[in-house]
């Protein structure tokens, strides 16, 4: 009984947040009040007239298709020499691709950010591409590691008895048999890089932000209820990216 109902008061707290950013986000005034009223989109007009609005989600959007797909290609190669052979230095490539998910997000983010300023890339895309890449890209590892090691091996070997060159087998076999995963592992890597907040912060100036810190931004100069709208509408795109992740693979499975 107590467990049900701590089950319960965990719940709740989880999701009333997210349940008050929402109504807060169909408010007609410019402060939540209770009651509500009357409903109204107000603010979600406010939120796509607002030009740096649009223009940080046309950037975020773009920013993590091009991070997903390199962190995607990245992880295959990584994962295919981690599940398929055994080398000296495996156990610490494996280390390598998962100490990112170690490091303090704000000591990474200073690290980062000393990298891609030596090499004149700080608030440029490919900056911002290579922090997010370094950020997705251990999650990637662990999601296609699981996918490869669902694909059996004798069929890797019978194609390659059978005159295949190993790209060929790459392919024709594992990459069509690991699909689910690739593609779990791209969904995954989207939304992690489409939120993130911590590193993105210490790698972007005026010329680039993302949806994230533009909103954190927005926040320092006026706070309404449009970043309510615009949190609504985050929390939407990021519930339909989980369902799709979900029907996949099965949440349950990332990583196992």
């Amino acid at each position: 009984m107590a467990l049900g109902a701590l089950n319960v008061l965990m719940i709740v707290f989880m999701l009333a947040p997210l349940v008050l950013v929402v109504w807060m986000s169909f408010t007609p005034d410019e402060f939540f009040s209770l009651p509500l009223d009357t409903f109204s989109l107000r603010w979600y007009h406010e939120a796509f007239a607002y030009p740096g609005f649009v223009e940080a989600f046309v950037l975020s959007a773009l920013l993590a298709l091009a991070a997903a797909t390199v962190a995607v290609t990245l992880g295959f190669l990584a994962a295919y020499a981690l599940v398929r052979f055994q080398f000296p230095g495996r156990a610490a490539l494996d280390a390598f691709f998962v100490s990112p998910l170690l490091v303090p997000a704000v000591v990474l983010g200073i690290a980062l950010l000393q990298f891609v300023n030596r090499l004149g890339l700080y608030n440029t895309f490919a900056g911002l591409l290579a922090a997010h890449v370094v950020v997705v890209v251990p999650y990637t590892v662990r999601v296609i590691v699981t996918a490869l090691r669902s694909v059996s091996e004798d069929l890797e070997w019978a194609a390659m008895n059978l005159g295949a060159r190993r790209g060929t087998m790459l392919r024709r076999i594992t990459l069509p048999l690991a699909r689910r995963g690739m593609l779990a592992a791209f969904l995954f890597a989207f939304i992690l890089s489409f939120d993130e907040v911590t590193v993105t912060i210490f790698m972007t100036g005026p010329a680039y932000q993302t949806l994230p810190i533009r909103v954190y931004n927005y926040l320092t100069d006026q706070v309404d209820p449009t970043v309510a709208a615009v949190s609504t509408l985050l929390i939407l795109l990021s519930g339909v990216l989980v369902i799709l992740l979900d029907r996949i693979v099965g949440l349950e499975n990332l990583g196992r």
